[in-house]
């Protein structure tokens, strides 16, 4: 089979190329974009192509970049060609981003190739990446340990700029396009920065392909089914753990989403991995972060949610932290979760209303008895003249103790919430009704304190009734 057939086969096994498609290939003078430009002129006539080239110097070879451009510009100019040129400065937006030099370049190519789309109105971007390429991309993606559909590699087409980016050389060796090029008489430009052993590519390029080429002549066919079989199965996961997903959450907003750990943990384990990974990329893309999270990243975060534990963290690059407490684990940025304490005086009688709920206070008529009264976990009946008030309603602080009734000594608010398994994030909006000398009376739905549960009824006092009623997800979270 020859080159040409070889490719054409490869474009209709994947659906690259329809006839009357307007295309715009990103052609740089070398003797990969070369050979694709001689490709499709062979195809122009025949599939009734509209042809566009886009060459972009980055500013980085000193005058090579220029002879790069002109090159292909008079090489456009004969097989009448529409060539769309550009000059960028990859130094200058190296600094004003932030990025390494590659980064930067891939930056700025990648703007010019849209920019190109639009202005030929075109249907499809054509790049000129190669088995070679795949092997290469593919190992550096392992070795860095990416996860997901990443590991597939370069993808033979994808959206881009509401078009869609096309790969057909993908089945094809850098040496099969340059000896292409050779037949078709062509002379390609040559980067001397290709062979600098500074980029990692390069590296693999020199030092481990041609290992693997000798192993196996045809090996980038082997990573070439890889990565499509990878992309598959992959796509069909992560439309498993979609729709698992929504089935841990507990709570969510743009910068956090707590999951439980029970539900998220009866899940098949390829899935739980899958969940956590749509999880991280939400929320680094919420805070417009290219996702920079590793497999390690995540299988560290779901050992410490398998193990026994009550309490942990894991942290993820760019400050994204995991937080277990118990049955939950808050995922997000610490610096945006929302400041929830509040310290307020209660209304008596009246409503008080704060993050975790509301507390009503209403006098007790004369004469009801005490033996009778509802007084559940969620209320406290006191005596209102032995108090020292203004009483409060406030969140817990560090040093914060209390005597519990039936207790002869005090005992730290932290340790009651220990003792009962509260999630670390409900301790932060968990309410406590303190005395005008800042004593705690009554930590609802956990402990009364001894002095404010009057046990013996008086004739002379004035019992108050305090209620409170929590907001919708807020409780006891028990292990």
């Amino acid at each position: 089979m020859t080159f040409e057939e070889s490719v054409t086969q490869f474009i209709r096994k994947h659906g690259l190329i329809q006839p009357r498609m307007r295309l715009v290939a990103g052609v740089s003078g070398g003797a990969d974009s070369m050979a694709l430009l001689l490709y499709l002129l062979t195809k122009r006539k025949r599939w009734e192509l509209e042809l566009a080239v886009c060459s972009v110097d980055h500013g980085l070879r000193d005058t090579a970049g220029e002879e790069d451009l002109a090159f292909v510009a008079s090489f456009c100019r004969k097989e009448h060609v529409a060539f769309l040129g550009k000059t960028v400065d990859v130094q200058a937006y190296c600094k004003e981003q932030n990025l390494g030099i590659e980064a930067a370049a891939r930056a700025l190519r990648y703007q010019a190739y849209e920019e190109a789309l639009h202005a030929f109105r075109a249907d499809a971007l054509v790049l000129a990446h190669h088995g070679d390429d795949q092997i290469e991309t593919m190992l550096m993606r392992e070795v860095r340990g990416r996860i997901g559909i990443a590991r597939a590699g370069i993808p033979v087409k994808r959206p881009f700029a509401g078009k869609e980016l096309i790969r057909p050389f993908l089945s094809q060796t850098k040496a099969a396009l340059a000896a292409y090029c050779a037949a078709q008489g062509i002379t390609p430009r040559h980067d001397a920065s290709n062979e600098s052993d500074r980029h990692t590519r390069n590296r693999f390029r020199k030092q481990v392909l041609p290992f693997l080429k000798k192993e196996n002549p045809s090996v980038h066919l082997k990573f070439q089914y890889e990565s499509e079989t990878i992309a598959e199965d992959e796509t069909f996961l992560i439309e498993l753990a979609r729709q698992r997903l929504e089935t841990v959450i507990l709570e969510k907003n743009a910068d956090w989403i707590k999951i439980s750990i029970p539900d998220l943990l009866v899940i098949p384990y390829s899935l739980q991995r899958r969940i956590i990974h749509l999880i991280l990329n939400y929320l680094y893309t919420n805070r417009k972060i290219q996702p920079m999270h590793q497999s390690i990243h995540i299988e560290n975060l779901l050992q410490l949610l398998r193990s026994n534990r009550p309490s942990g963290r894991v942290v993820f690059p760019e400050g994204l932290l995991a937080r277990k407490s118990y049955r939950a684990c808050l995922i997000g940025f610490p610096s945006r979760v929302e400041d929830k304490s509040y310290d307020l005086v209660l209304q008596v009688p009246g409503r008080t209303s704060f993050s975790a709920g509301t507390i009503d206070a209403e006098f007790l008529p004369n004469g009801f008895c005490l033996g009778t009264a509802v007084s559940g976990p969620d209320c406290l009946i006191t005596d209102y003249r032995q108090v020292i008030g203004p009483l409060r309603v406030r969140t817990w602080r560090r040093g914060d103790r209390m005597m519990p009734k039936g207790m002869t000594g005090t005992q730290k608010i932290q340790r009651i919430f220990i003792n009962e398994k509260i999630d670390r994030e409900k301790r932060i909006v968990w309410p406590l009704v303190v005395d005008g000398e800042n004593s705690v009376l009554w930590l609802p739905l956990l402990r009364k304190g001894w002095r404010s549960s009057p046990d013996v009824q008086k004739k002379e006092a004035s019992y108050l009734k305090l209620t409170f009623t929590p907001i919708a997800d807020f409780g006891r979270i028990k292990a």
